[in-house]
């Protein structure tokens, strides 16, 4: 059966951690240090969506990531120029896709299937990613949490999703490679798939996925 297949960006398309290859070039730091500062920025961008969720002050998630990475900077005592800032900020709108999503997503829609991007990234940044890795001709639709000022897991970001795909939400799948974000597609109602590359335990919050798998092209072998 076709169904409407939204995958998130930020670590299950794209790889969040490729930002240190600018990390590197542009703060001449340790590769140690260009590890922890990766690890701070997106915990921290991660947490600071779930408190802006949770405190009803929405911002974009381009605002989010900037304060992530100014967060970051700080706790690591390091203190780059307005122009480098700006530089590792954009990182961001340059991650390396994951070698197996552009056959992923061809593969999804060639067996009938819709395929969107479902992702808290505003739609500059996510059109502008999605540009810069090569994805944007393979995808159905981008769709925003900004849409509904709001970041997952809240489950209007999914029920937007549906409603923007003219799809029923239980005929909607999200693939991620976030447990966190699969909890929250589930309990809204949706489907899932979990990309779980690490081999983690899943999140503890009264929810399981779908169906399980070790990488992206795992996901058109099941559903096409």
């Amino acid at each position: 059966m076709a169904e409407t297949i939204c995958f998130d960006m930020y670590g299950t398309l794209c790889d969040t951690s490729s930002v240190t290859e600018t990390l590197a070039a542009e703060l001449d730091a340790p590769q140690a240090l260009v590890a922890e500062l990766d690890a701070t920025w997106r915990a921290k961008q991660l947490q600071y969506s779930y408190q802006a969720a949770l405190m009803e002050a929405y911002r974009p998630f381009w605002a989010v990531t900037r304060d992530a990475l100014e967060y970051a900077l700080a706790q690591w005592g390091i203190e780059p120029d307005g122009p480098t800032r700006e530089r590792l900020l954009e990182s961001y709108e340059h991650l390396d896709p994951y070698p197996d999503a552009v056959e992923t997503l061809t593969r999804l829609s060639e067996a009938g299937h819709t395929v969107t991007v479902l992702s808290n990234g505003n739609p500059e940044m996510l059109e502008t990613l999605a540009d810069n890795a090569g994805l944007a001709p393979h995808l159905d639709d981008v769709v925003s949490a900004d849409e509904v000022s709001t970041f997952k897991p809240n489950p209007s970001v999914y029920e937007n999703a549906a409603e923007r795909t003219d799809t029923e939400i239980g005929d909607c799948r999200l693939v991620s490679g976030n447990a966190w974000d699969v909890a929250g597609a589930e309990s809204a109602g949706m489907r899932t798939a979990w990309v779980n590359r690490a081999n983690d335990p899943f999140e503890r919050l009264g929810v399981s996925p779908t169906l399980e798998v070790t990488g992206l092209t795992e996901v058109a072998d099941e559903l096409s």
